[in-house]
């Protein structure tokens, strides 16, 4: 692996909505989460609305700024007793959201799936029979997902063959803002849904109050260098009507632990990873219970840190 003191390989970055190059800086760091590089990149924000990453890391670096401990990789196995049980109610109301959208054998594509858990729980959650199905670019995470039963496509969205009008409901989690191109990936996966077909994204929200408080540097939502482009209640819409789907619902979701990744990235910037790592954790108890509470209590203004949107292809 190389040493987070090798310059990382970078590409130009522009805009998701207008494609410009232009925009102001808005944050800067390294990679205060993993500690993959210490290249300073800088988050710009275009006139348009949207935020970017100016320059990003290029193709050739994947491998390296997503190490083999990435989180989503085995995310269940990091997961406590206490933390599994109270996430368990989460993910579940999460596939409530989704029921309204299924019916009898309907066909469900997870794109980046993980190790599958979020599929395995529509499997054992849903009333009606479903076809389940994953695409996701670790081939590790796609051995833990086929040992739950689910099937797996292995690549990234935009190479994998799939059927076209295939899926009656395409999730999308926590993905968009990893991608390059987050249009032409929309683009891709609107040829999987049938006419009708619903899609959910969840992606971080710049409207949060976190991203608010620790907007030049810190915040966990940016997840530097992995998170290429950005977004709020405003822009996710109007990258949704750019590719011809529309926007049929939004809710904020509470996600706690971007408040505290925020205090593992100051922690690290400030030579105390160590500190970070062993008592400042996304998924102690300890932290999430206070961090929950706060992210509850704004959900109404919309300051959650995460945000949902369904749109349906028409």
């Amino acid at each position: 692996m190389a040493s987070p003191e090798a310059p990382l390989a970078t590409e130009p970055g522009a805009c998701a909505l207008c494609g410009g190059r232009t925009g102001a800086p808005l944050a800067r760091g390294w990679d205060f989460e993993y500690g993959t590089t210490h290249t300073e990149l800088t988050l710009h924000r275009c006139a348009c609305g949207g935020v970017y990453l100016d320059p990003r890391p290029s193709p050739s670096e994947l491998a390296r700024i997503y190490p083999s401990n990435y989180y989503a990789y085995d995310f269940q196995a990091r997961l406590g007793p206490l933390v599994a049980r109270v996430k368990g109610a989460t993910e579940r109301a999460k596939v409530s959201a989704y029921a309204p959208y299924l019916r009898e054998s309907s066909r469900i594509l997870d794109v980046g799936c993980g190790d599958g858990h979020l599929l395995a729980l529509i499997r054992d959650t849903v009333a009606h029979r479903v076809a389940l199905e994953g695409v996701d670019v670790s081939a590790d995470a796609a051995i833990r997902a086929r040992a739950r039963g689910i099937m797996v496509h292995v690549g990234a969205i935009e190479t994998v063959d799939l059927a076209d009008g295939a899926y009656d409901l395409i999730v999308m989690n926590q993905l968009i803002e990893h991608v390059g191109d987050p249009g032409g990936l929309l683009r891709r996966v609107i040829r999987g849904l049938r006419p009708g077909g619903h899609l959910f994204i969840e992606t971080p929200n710049l409207d949060a109050l976190d991203a608010r408080l620790f907007r030049r540097r810190y915040w966990g939502g940016y997840h530097l260098p992995r998170h290429f482009h950005l977004f709020d209640r405003r822009t996710l819409p109007r990258l949704m009507a750019q590719v011809g789907l529309d926007t049929v619902a939004m809710r904020p979701l509470v996600n706690p632990q971007f408040w505290i990744i925020t205090i593992q990235n100051w922690l690290s910037a400030h030579g105390r990873r160590d500190v970070a790592q062993r008592w400042v954790s996304p998924f102690s108890p300890l932290w999430l219970a206070p961090f929950t509470a706060i992210e509850v209590l704004q959900a109404r203004l919309w300051w959650t840190s995460n945000v949902q949107l369904v749109a349906r292809r028409p």
